[in-house]
């Protein structure tokens, strides 16, 4: 029945480390070692695809490997904005133990608004921190990185840690336009060679991996990193059309017009992508993983970038990008192998610095990070009873406040630094929208959280803000 299943789903698809040597594991090994190819779209949240729940946004492809994988429920990034999440997938460390807690964007001046500075932020990702493509490198992986980088531009690409190819990935946070040219100075040549004077850039970074992908028969990890639905927003004009006629022209009318276009067009190109791994006989022997950096943007963006925002919201969830609600927080995450995962929807708890050891443990690696776990529905590693972190010590370009925060056994605490006397409690199990319902939790319980979280930090040497000695809050919103 198993077989059989395959069978038919496959049809409807193709509409800091414990260090490990170099591999020596012989041809045959090799041959039964799965290629990953990891999907991350940037600013998708939770809420915006139709497996999740969407019911305007069509998203079938995306929603055929979730009916046919394994599509969790409490998927966590682990910051709720770009850089810091980037990092935690590429190396397994939580961003507070690398020093990047923000989006790579200089040190913005602190507002006279802002009663605290934010820490100093690392501006690129250092060599020192191992990466998923040096890891499966090591494990005989052919490695290719495509799309968004935002790790670090010059010298601190992909090339520089661990991929061996990389096609229009580096310092650039997002395009100038999503039609050509999609970048000022045109740093990426490839997509000029490739991408057609029409050619929507989601389009152009799918054409880029499916022209990249092997066809030696090697194992291979590909990390394909879309720029959308990020701003600037502006979708492809025929699925624009579209959903103008099932939307309307109301701008309180969430989703946007454009930000759904741009959605169902990261599905047709994941739907492209899963085709021609089809056409050439390569799904058998691949696992694809697809998720988010972290939850949409929910606020009008800042002036520049504002057309068509807030361009969604996220469903029953609070907050969005930039919070450390559940809104910023929760990732949708998909994973599908054919024949590997029996398909389910899974609840169990995981954080993306999981996906660095999820990915050595199904390369045959015994190599971990310090900060992740093997997600046990994709590796067979046992559930464990843990808490999962986050430290924000910024004010976000969406106007999230300053915070940390614990998930403990569904119970989760919210420390607000920017007002030391505010604290907020959830039980999420029964209130994961965070409306702050009567919860019944006892001080034994809130001091058991803050002391846990007080540890956690401490043990990464969490870097704190500071007073700003210009904070006026006479007129302040």
């Amino acid at each position: 029945m198993k077989q059989l299943f395959s069978c038919l789903f496959l049809v409807l698809l193709t509409a800091g480390f414990t260090c490990s040597e170099k591999s020596t594991r012989s041809d045959k090994a090799l041959a039964n070692t799965p290629n990953i190819i990891l999907i991350v779209a940037d600013d998708l949240g939770l809420y915006d695809l139709g497996c999740y729940g969407n019911e305007i946004i069509e998203t079938p492809r995306i929603d055929a490997l979730a009916a046919g994988g394994i599509r969790f429920t409490r998927a966590y990034c682990a910051a709720p904005i770009c850089s810091p999440s980037r990092a935690a997938i590429q190396t397994g460390l939580h961003p507070v133990r690398i020093g990047m807690t923000e989006h790579l964007r200089g040190t913005p001046r602190p507002r006279d608004c802002q009663p605290l500075i934010a820490p100093k932020n690392a501006g690129r990702l250092a060599y020192a921190y191992r990466t998923i493509g040096e890891a499966l490198q090591d494990q005989d992986y052919e490695t290719i990185f495509v799309g968004k980088w935002h790790l670090g531009g010059q010298g601190y690409g992909p090339k520089n840690h661990g991929y061996d190819k990389s096609y229009a990935a580096g310092g650039q946070g997002l395009p100038r336009s999503f039609f050509r040219p999609f970048f000022n100075g045109n740093p990426y040549p490839e997509l000029d060679t490739i991408a057609g004077d029409d050619d929507f850039l989601t389009d152009a970074i799918a054409t880029l991996a499916v022209n990249a992908l092997p066809t030696n028969g090697e194992p291979f990890f590909m990390d394909v990193n879309f720029y959308s639905p990020h701003v600037p927003i502006a979708g492809p004009p025929d699925l624009v059309a579209k959903y103008e006629a099932i939307i309307g022209d109301d701008p309180d009318a969430l989703p946007r017009p454009h930000y759904a276009a741009m959605v169902e067009r990261i599905d047709q190109q994941v739907g492209r992508i899963v085709d021609t791994l089809s056409a050439r006989g390569m799904m058998e022997n691949t696992i694809i993983l697809f998720t988010s950096d972290h939850g949409a943007l929910t606020v009008k963006e800042v002036p520049g970038f504002d057309a068509h925002t807030p361009p969604t919201d996220s469903g029953p969830l609070r907050g969005g990008k930039g919070y450390i609600y559940e809104g910023g927080l929760r990732v949708p995450l998909i994973a599908f192998g054919l024949d590997r995962f029996e398909p389910m929807v899974d609840d169990y708890p995981n954080v993306n610095t999981d996906y660095f050891s999820t990915f050595t443990a199904l390369a045959g690696s015994e190599e971990r990070s310090v900060d992740g776990e093997p997600i046990p529905s994709l590796t067979g590693a046992p559930e464990t009873d843990r808490a999962l972190y986050w430290h924000f010590p910024h004010y976000s370009p969406q106007r999230g406040l300053p915070a940390a925060a614990i998930i403990d056994k569904g119970d989760k605490y919210i420390e607000w630094y920017s007002d030391v006397d505010s604290t907020y409690f959830f039980q999420l199990n029964d209130d994961p929208g965070e409306t702050m319902a009567d919860t019944g939790i006892t001080s034994s319980r809130i001091d058991e959280l803050r002391e846990k979280l007080t540890a956690w930090r401490d043990s990464l040497g969490a870097r704190f803000m500071t007073v700003n000695p210009d904070f006026d809050g006479s007129d302040c919103e």
